[in-house]
């Protein structure tokens, strides 16, 4: 019995007389709140509320149906009802980290996107030559843009484009292609090493990632078929006497569309075939179906396709009910058809909660769209839910659990189930193309521009509310602040070395040396050392005369050689420079000059030897000075002329 006041036991005990299947019924319409109080109450109670025929029961109150795409693909209707709330909890947070990347590979142009696939952690997008890859998981955001060019082959008929691979078919049969999932990116689009006999019509790529290779198929005028592995031919096969119009390969699996026929081609030699749906003309006359959008489900081999105004959804299972058709009629005209993507590649599991169905959007001409369980069992094709619009839908995306609508400035989030409004996403793109879905993530993309969306999980908001995530937050930060004041100190102590350098040498000079004030310095200082031997050894020798004149020599030389070297370059850059330099020489030489005859009485010799003495003229012993106050001037001269050359050379490189 119920653990429960006096008061209340007998309203409790009336109500647990009930049978349980009528319990359950009454219980699945409370909500799952509720529920969690309710097992508290008593043992009984609890044993109810953990009964998985109840949970089933709670989604059939809600969405009246027991048949949806699996979220937690789980086989328990608990789990997968408590992870969906929370999924769809996700997306109506009110917290979204916006990101928006201009894809620009050169200001020469303007880019226009002409396709855009999301794959989390990758969004690719191609237009006319270039592939711009963004890799989102990277943490700074001037490396997250790739460009890979990929110019289109002259002539090309054809071309497919996904995250892995962009190949082209050409009007002569031959084909091309670029793979992306290796470093071959940086190599140019590379010819497949056979061709077809006539123009290729369609191509398809996989985006199977459970091969290390890259495989494409390419479809003929002829009604051939060529499978590639990479850039080599592996099989070929002529299935049909009609033009391929139609491709889609994934795995072992390849979809062939023609005139009149749908081809299956399983290993690429197992071929079944099956005729296209007729539809009534206007007139009467009956026509196959002219087929305007293709979608393949290989989880579950079911082929949607769409004309105008008629959808069809067909089996193409070879070992259960291959061909079987279900139909829907749309009157005010089909202008798109959407696929959950992710879940159409996952195999189908009949045990997950719901069965594991796949949802497709149908966007119509009035603005409304129509969200269709294409794995749902039975004859006919069942509306899940049908949303309304005032203004148009540009374009929507659909996942296994919410369905995103893109309209002029806005975006809105329903529930794929029940078509209940989660979200609406404000200050959006006007035009909006393009648009990719992840959970918890989606980009809109418009002319050459991509905006990412990424919504916080609600968990991942409460974690850094705690103190421990505020306590980690605070070190980062403070680590980030002092790596920062280390790099200004030392950007500081530079700037403080240099500034002190050109305040010496402007001190000394006036400014920067020019090359032939240069050569001069180098001279007077050799003529110093020659006079300071002089001085020790109390009278000159004529080796002392041949050194003098040896580095006078020496120096002459060099300079020569540097206007040899300087006389190749461009006339009028040589013009130009050589008139900035007699100018900086005019302008520079008085100073120059000036400083040296303010100083001792001995440098007024030196001022005379500055004025070009003749090379043969002997420097007499008065020159020489006091050994002290030589080497005191030698000194402090060789420090400042250090300094003057290399700056100089640096300017002058």
């Amino acid at each position: 019995m119920c653990d429960a006041p006096t008061g209340e036991r007998s309203h409790k005990s009336a109500l647990l007389t009930l049978p349980a299947e009528i319990l359950i019924n009454i219980l699945s319409h409370l909500d799952e709140k509720d529920l969690y109080v309710l097992q508290q109450v008593c043992s009984q109670l609890r044993r109810i509320v953990n009964d998985e025929e109840l949970w089933k029961n709670l989604f059939i109150s809600r969405i009246n149906t027991n048949h949806f795409p699996s979220f937690a693909q789980t086989p328990k209707y608990s789990v997968e009802y408590v992870e969906r709330q929370q999924g769809l909890r996700q997306w109506g947070h009110n917290r979204a980290v916006k990101t928006k990347y201009v894809i620009a590979p050169s200001p020469r142009f303007q880019v226009q996107i002409e396709s855009l696939l999301f794959d989390y952690p990758r969004c690719a997008c191609y237009n006319d030559g270039v592939i711009t890859v963004v890799q989102l998981h990277q943490r700074r955001k001037k490396d997250r843009l790739i460009y890979i060019p990929c110019t289109t082959p002259q002539g090309c008929s054809t071309m497919h484009f996904n995250i892995n691979s962009a190949v082209f078919g050409r009007f002569d049969g031959r084909v091309f292609g670029k793979l992306l999932s290796n470093k071959s990116y940086l190599t140019p689009v590379t010819e497949f090493n056979s061709r077809h006999t006539h123009p290729v019509t369609a191509i398809a790529a996989s985006s199977s990632q459970d091969f290390s290779e890259d495989w494409c198929v390419s479809g003929s005028q002829n009604g051939e078929l060529m499978w590639w592995r990479e850039t080599l031919l592996v099989k070929q096969l002529r299935v049909s006497d009609k033009p391929i119009r139609r491709l889609a390969l994934y795995k072992n699996w390849t979809v062939v569309l023609d005139e009149s026929k749908i081809y299956v081609v399983h290993m690429m030699n197992q071929m079944y075939s099956m005729s296209l749906p007729h539809v009534t003309e206007e007139n009467g006359s009956e026509t196959a179906l002219s087929v305007q959008h293709l979608k393949v489900d290989f989880g579950a081999m079911y082929v949607t396709i769409a004309d105008s105004n008629d959808l069809f959804v067909i089996s193409f299972d070879p070992g259960h009910n291959f061909g079987h058709t279900r139909t829907l009629h749309v009157p005010e005209g089909i202008t798109n058809v959407v696929a959950d993507e992710a879940t159409s590649r996952r195999e189908q599991n009949l045990h997950f909660a719901g069965g594991d169905g796949c949802f497709i959007a149908v966007m119509t001409a009035n603005n409304s769209i129509k969200v269709i369980n294409i794995r749902s069992p039975g004859n006919t094709l069942q509306l899940t839910t049908q949303l309304h619009f005032e203004n148009e839908v540009h374009t929507c995306q659909v996942t296994n659990l919410v369905i995103v609508c893109a309209l002029a400035g806005n975006l809105k989030i329903f529930d794929a189930t029940t078509g209940d409004l989660i979200k609406t996403v404000q200050k959006t793109d006007k035009d909006p193309q393009f648009l990719g879905l992840s959970q918890g993530r989606m980009v809109v993309a418009s002319r050459n521009v991509i905006q990412y969306l990424q919504y916080i999980p609600e968990e991942h908001v409460n974690k850094k509310r705690t103190h421990s995530g505020s306590r980690g937050q605070s070190i980062r930060w403070e680590k980030e602040v002092s790596m920062g004041m280390d790099i200004y100190d030392e950007e500081e102590r530079l700037r403080q070395e240099t500034a002190e350098r050109n305040q010496r040498l402007l001190e000394d000079y006036g400014g920067d040396i020019s090359e032939e004030e240069m050569h001069l310095r180098i001279a007077l200082m050799e003529s110093e050392s020659s006079a300071d031997r002089t001085s020790q050894q109390h009278e000159p020798t004529a080796d002392d005369d041949s050194d003098l004149r040896r580095v006078l020599e020496e120096s002459r030389r060099t300079h020569e050689h540097e206007e040899l070297l300087n006389s190749f370059a461009d006339d009028e850059d040589d013009e130009f420079r050589e008139a900035i330099h007699r100018s900086r020489v005019a302008e520079r030489r008085p100073l120059f000059t000036s400083r040296l005859t303010d100083n001792s009485s001995s440098n007024v010799s030196r001022t005379n030897i500055i004025q070009h003495p003749p090379r043969d003229q002997e420097l007499p012993p008065e020159l020489s000075l006091p050994q002290s106050t030589q080497d005191r001037q030698r000194t402090e001269e060789d420090e400042a002329l250090q300094l003057a050359i290399a700056l100089s050379l640096s300017e002058m490189n």
